[in-house]
Order: C-alpha cells, then sequence, then structure tokens
C-alpha cells in the first residue's frame, strides 16, 4: 500500500514542477520513486523515508547552483525604478517645484529640480518617497 503513497507523491512533485519550473519539486518527486523502489524491494518504512530525504537533500544542494542558471530571473525593480533615466512631459505645474508629468503613458507627481513650463520634456532622475524627481 505505501508504495502507492510514494508514486501518488511523485506524481503531484512532477504535476507541480511542471506548472512552476523552479527545478526543486522534480528532486522531491525524484526521491519519491526512488522510496517507492525501496518499498517494492520490501525494506522498511523508515529506511524509505531516509532515503527519501537524503536523497531529496543531495541532489537540492548539487544543482542549486544549475537551477539558479536556468530558472529565468523575476525583475525586481518597482515601476517607479523602471522610469529612471525615460524622458517625460510636464502636464501640470502646480508650483515652482511641484509638477505633474506623463511618462510611460502614466501622470506622476514629480519635483523638479529646475523651473519647468507645461509642456516641457524633462529625464526622471531619481525617486523620493513616491514623487519622481525630474530635472
Amino acid at each position: 500500500m505505501e508504495i502507492f503513497i510514494w508514486i501518488i507523491l511523485a506524481i503531484v512533485f512532477f504535476s507541480l514542477e511542471m506548472l512552476t519550473g523552479s527545478f526543486i519539486l522534480l528532486w522531491f518527486g525524484v526521491s519519491s520513486l526512488i522510496a517507492a523502489i525501496l518499498n517494492y524491494l520490501h525494506f522498511d518504512f523508515y529506511t524509505q523515508f531516509g532515503a527519501f530525504l537524503i536523497v531529496s537533500i543531495i541532489l537540492l544542494a548539487y544543482t542549486k547552483k544549475f537551477s539558479i542558471k536556468v530558472t529565468p530571473e523575476t525583475n525586481k525593480k518597482t515601476t517607479a525604478e523602471r522610469l529612471i533615466g525615460k524622458e517625460a512631459k510636464v502636464i501640470r505645474k502646480i508650483d515652482d517645484e511641484n509638477i505633474i508629468v506623463k511618462v510611460s503613458g502614466e501622470e506622476w507627481s514629480a519635483y523638479a529640480k529646475n523651473n519647468v513650463n507645461i509642456g516641457d520634456i524633462v529625464k526622471v532622475c531619481g525617486i523620493e518617497s513616491i514623487k519622481l524627481i525630474v530635472e
């Protein structure tokens, strides 16, 4: 009966790996299959579970560099950080320093380092709190 549990666990781990693509759950699936083989060879549950843990740890440790290399890196920049270096158009002037700019199709509050007028093109050079800094 335990062999079916190990096989079901392997199927679950392989299925979840296909959904995530992280190369982590794959090794638990392989370890589950090894535990199922040990069950088939009539080893006791503690040996099966120990093999599951040991093989999982070894596979995770030795393939960590590979999995980091093949897993796509997520872009960790916030939306505002991606705007640094882009050009923006001044669409509203509140006072000498505070303006509203349009950049990448979105309106943002901004601090102007220089005196700007409506319609001027400015460059986003930083972020302070929730406002862009432009010059």
